[in-house]
């Protein structure tokens, strides 16, 4: 019985130095290594090292566990993505199509100024620029907006947001060009917004811890078209960033679908 509980004691001992060596070794790879432990109640305790979940052995299993090591998750707890707050003025790293988004983002500061907002000025935003179909009054157009493919290195997409409810409307997150996750919002009734709900910006997390180690793209979608001075129909975005937890007080999508 002794010798057993030894055995068992050794096997799990070298498992756990393999478990280091493999983190180690594969930390800079931006890939998943993972690491098959498998017990079990009588016979010789044997083990099996690989990423497809499976042992060989004559042996009854007792358990198995998979442990995952994401050797691309960031030490930050915040990682950047490139032009995320628009703060070059253009939509460099970003591709628009159609006009909706028009050739630059909107300069909310100047905006302000000029007194190009909803009843009151724009708020809730970190920086200057934003992207948005908002057009100061005339009229809306359709468009498309989308992100250069980036690593996910943290758990969560956050972002500041003002969208109103529409089927035509929303945030996707692509992996190889196809959708992935499609949020709609509605932050024109968010309980943190009653006043003037139109020219506040709200926060709002995606979570993307299946998409770790993988490339993926952010697309705004606006399908709607109108006249901005309606109070409805448009979307801005931007301060888009990585990170280890969701944004303070999240906004929570209307609706979500997640593609398998």
């Amino acid at each position: 019985m002794q010798r057993g509980i030894l055995a068992y004691v050794v096997i799990l001992a070298i498992l756990i130095v393999l478990a280091i060596y493999l983190f180690a070794t594969h930390g800079g790879s931006g890939a998943q290594t993972t690491l098959t432990t498998t017990l079990f109640t009588n016979g010789t305790p044997t083990t099996s090292v690989g990423g497809n979940g499976t042992a060989n052995t004559s042996s009854i299993t007792f358990t198995t566990t998979t442990v995952y090591f994401a050797s691309c998750i960031s030490k930050n707890a915040s990682v950047a993505i490139p032009n995320g707050n628009f703060s070059t003025g253009t939509y460099a790293d970003w591709n628009a199509t159609g006009p909706g988004f028009g050739s630059a983002p909107f300069n909310l500061t100047k905006a302000n100024s000029q007194g190009a907002y909803y009843a009151a000025p724009w708020s809730g935003y970190n920086d200057t620029y934003a992207a948005t179909t908002y057009n100061t009054g005339v009229a809306l157009q359709a468009g498309n907006l989308t992100s250069e493919p980036f690593p996910v290195s943290q758990l969560y997409l956050n972002f500041k947001l003002i969208s109103s409810q529409s089927s035509s409307l929303y945030v996707q997150i692509l992996k190889a060009g196809k959708p992935v996750i499609t949020d709609h919002y509605n932050t024109y009734v968010s309980p943190k917004n009653v006043a003037n709900p139109q020219s506040t910006f709200v926060n709002a997390s995606i979570p993307l811890g299946t998409l770790l180690c993988q490339n993926v793209s952010i697309k705004l979608v606006a399908g709607v078209t109108g006249t901005s001075s309606q109070g409805k129909g448009y979307i801005a975005a931007g301060d888009f960033y990585l990170g280890r937890n969701p944004a303070l007080n999240a906004t929570q999508p209307v609706n979500q679908t997640i593609a398998n």
